[in-house]
């Protein structure tokens, strides 16, 4: 088998479990396995609302165009989802990136959510802040982390790629009392949110936000999708290393 028919293979196989598994939700009500970041996100946006707050939300260097589309698409709908619930305050989230391409993609993320809760007279496209470029630009985590305490933030919310300047965001939120729920798309990046977030998300588990936060029964199918072809990976690199010891 050439890498292409592997590809469709998987394709396919991933297309067949994501309605098998929407399928099983709708009529079954399956749950999702925990995701404790999951959890808490809701949480976070509730508190925010309620005690007058902001959030800082992040897509880091994640860039449209690049190797991160992905994870800056996938970012910007976790953060659409989230600010749906924060749109109903006149204190409107702070988006920070470096990326000028993923700019309008955050200004848009806020438009529609402000949008979705008719309450455009909110919106502001300045909360969108591009800041200086770089795959690890330590300026960027700088400004970033100043422009969250100027307005008094009270959690930061990293998504997308980051390398090691997300220790210095990490570091101020620790100073001024702020949580951190923190992904990358990078091993360093997701190494320091594993050291200093309050709560990770770890790999893949980025790609699946939309299932967890108010989600329909295909983007569930997805997850369960998601799940077997972690599996059928994990046994094919355990066939492949039993074939390659005999």
């Amino acid at each position: 088998m050439n890498n292409t028919e592997l590809t469709l293979s998987l394709l396919v196989i991933a297309f067949v479990f994501t309605l098998i598994g929407a399928l099983l939700t709708r009529r079954e009500g399956l749950t999702l396995r925990v995701i404790p970041a999951y959890v808490v996100l809701p949480e976070s946006a509730s508190d925010a609302v309620e005690s007058d707050n902001r959030i800082h939300f992040s897509m880091g260097s994640s860039g449209l165009g690049q190797a991160s589309t992905i994870s800056a698409l996938a970012a910007a709908e976790i953060m659409y989802r989230l600010v749906q619930r924060l749109a109903v305050s006149p204190r409107s989230p702070l988006i920070t990136l470096s990326d000028p391409l993923t700019l309008p993609l955050a200004q848009d993320t806020l438009r529609r959510a402000y949008e979705y809760r008719q309450n455009l007279d909110y919106y502001h496209s300045r909360a969108a802040a591009w800041l200086p470029q770089g795959s690890r630009s330590l300026a960027f985590a700088a400004g970033a982390a100043s422009l969250s305490a100027d307005i008094d933030a009270n959690s930061h919310v990293l998504l997308g790629r980051f390398g090691i300047e997300m220790a210095i965001i990490g570091e101020s939120a620790t100073r001024h009392d702020q949580a951190l729920i923190g992904h990358s798309d990078l091993p360093e990046g997701q190494a320091i949110a594993f050291a200093q977030a309050n709560q990770v998300l770890f790999g893949e588990e980025l790609y699946v936000g939309p299932a967890y936060l108010g989600g329909r029964p295909l983007e569930w199918g997805g997850v369960i999708a998601l799940d077997v072809m972690r599996w059928l990976i994990i046994l094919g690199i355990l066939l492949t290393a039993l074939q390659a010891a005999v």
